[in-house]
């Protein structure tokens, strides 16, 4: 296993740099519920979120830097080997194919979430999953993870790309409501991770309908994308059309 090694000049440079990043692809990032990371400022939180895009641990760093928590993110052995700075953005890996790193993944995460100011995210799909995939299945880990603290609040999270009206895609982000999970409670790993799976699936149908129906109540903007094509096309139609005007 590959803990993390968190560096905090290197995060405040990685975060204005993503930022950059998340801004030229996306026309806008929006976010509900995000008083969640903020609301019990004593407890850590379990963040687990379906994974429908490249972009998903781009953003869960984006969230956690905006929201002050100390951000943890468990990912792919493999990943961590080739993109060796994640480490210091607060992630760690786990290997699937040997149940003994798992272990130890299981319970490097639990001792992360004993420290208050933790966000942990967890993408328990364990793999990029179209975000109308239906039925949801998870991994065990989350599970195992949630057994092993002495108490949490897990927030299910529901991330999509959609394209509305501009040429490049919004973000939106739809946190919560968050859930006191005791560790001594949990006694049928089977039943909390099918608990989590129906909460994420009611998250995420909840989103998706709110943006295909175009219904933003309760969403804020997060993060504005650089001006479009299109953007500036109509800027350019406005000002010639002020001149003629004029």
């Amino acid at each position: 296993m590959l803990p993390a090694q968190p560096s905090p000049l290197f995060q405040r440079v990685v975060h204005a740099y993503n930022q950059h990043l998340l801004r030229r692809a996306f026309h806008a990032v929006w976010w509900r519920g995000v008083d969640v990371f903020t609301a019990e400022p004593r407890r850590p939180l379990l963040i687990y979120a379906n994974h429908p895009g490249w972009w998903d641990p781009l953003l869960a760093f984006f969230v956690v830097r905006r929201t002050g928590r100390d951000g943890y993110m468990m990912g792919e052995e493999t990943t961590l080997r080739t993109f060796r700075f994640f480490r210091w953005m607060g992630g760690f890996s786990v290997n699937r194919a040997d149940a003994r790193d798992v272990a130890r993944s299981i319970r490097y995460a639990s001792e992360r979430l004993a420290a208050p100011s933790t966000a942990l995210w967890i993408f328990p799909q364990g793999e990029i999953v179209p975000p109308d995939k239906r039925p949801l299945t998870f991994l065990p880990g989350t599970a195992h993870i949630l057994r092993r603290t002495t108490a949490c609040i897990a927030v299910p999270t529901a991330i999509r790309y959609e394209f509305h009206d501009q040429p490049r895609p919004e973000v939106f982000l739809d946190f919560g409501p968050g859930e006191l999970i005791r560790g001594a409670e949990v006694h049928d790993i089977t039943a909390l991770t099918c608990h989590l799976q129906a909460r994420l699936t009611e998250r995420m149908d909840a989103l998706r309908d709110a943006v295909w129906e175009r219904r933003p109540e309760g969403f804020s903007l997060a993060l504005r994308g650089q001006p479009s094509i299109s953007d500036r096309y109509a800027a350019v139609v406005a000002r010639l059309t002020g001149k003629r005007t004029g």
